[in-house]
């Protein structure tokens, strides 16, 4: 079973709600049953894994083109966001996770549950000329940061779609105003969370 909440979004957003929400239940088996030999999300969280989790990651598609544009995922561990959006149909989709083990885990999900993406197995600093529309991250670093580690991988119309908590306000604050917007976005699942997106002026 999940969440009430998981299955009204999805009945609401997607005409195959039935499947996405089958694969989200067994890649939720997955993460829970890995976490045992490995740290992809606290421990704390699995209880309420449905809410903290997959809808807190699936939120973000009112913010994400649903086409032919590219997508990144850095910092991807355990596949939040980056498999919830290769499980509701996202595709031209890239996976980073520098952690050797992590990526197997990210291979076993897409062998396991049919999905599509291509798994980097490096830091993100040694990718470039992509040309990535969309990054998204969660948990990951600071919003300056990543800017900074993904520049040779974005180019002038790269948005950045990130799950931020609490710290969001302080974060953005060191963002050079000059070179690039952001919105703050509200959270469904969080009242201190946001939806950050950033983008080049």
């Amino acid at each position: 079973m999940l969440n009430a909440n998981l299955e009204k979004f999805c009945n609401e957003n997607f005409k195959n709600s039935k499947l996405i929400l089958q694969k989200l239940y067994e890649y939720k088996k997955m993460v829970i049953d890995e976490n045992e030999k490995m740290n992809l999300i606290g421990k704390s969280t699995i209880d309420d894994f449905d809410q903290r989790h997959l809808l807190d990651c699936i939120q973000i598609i009112k913010y994400l083109p649903h086409n032919e544009k590219t997508h990144m995922d850095i910092g991807s561990g355990a596949g939040l966001p980056g498999i919830v959006l290769s499980i509701i149909g996202y595709k031209n989709l890239h996976l980073v996770e520098k952690s050797s083990k992590k990526s197997i885990f990210l291979e076993n999900c897409k062998s396991r549950l049919g999905l599509e993406y291509i798994i980097h197995n490096k830091s993100i600093t040694d990718l470039k000329d992509l040309n990535i529309d969309y990054i998204t991250a969660r948990a990951f670093a600071p919003i300056e940061k990543i800017i900074s580690l993904t520049k040779k991988i974005i180019y002038k119309h790269t948005k950045f779609i990130l799950l931020k908590g609490k710290s969001y306000l302080s974060e953005l604050q060191l963002i050079n105003r000059n070179k690039y917007f952001w919105e703050a976005h509200p959270s469904i699942t969080s009242d201190e969370s946001k939806i950050i997106v950033v983008g080049a002026k």
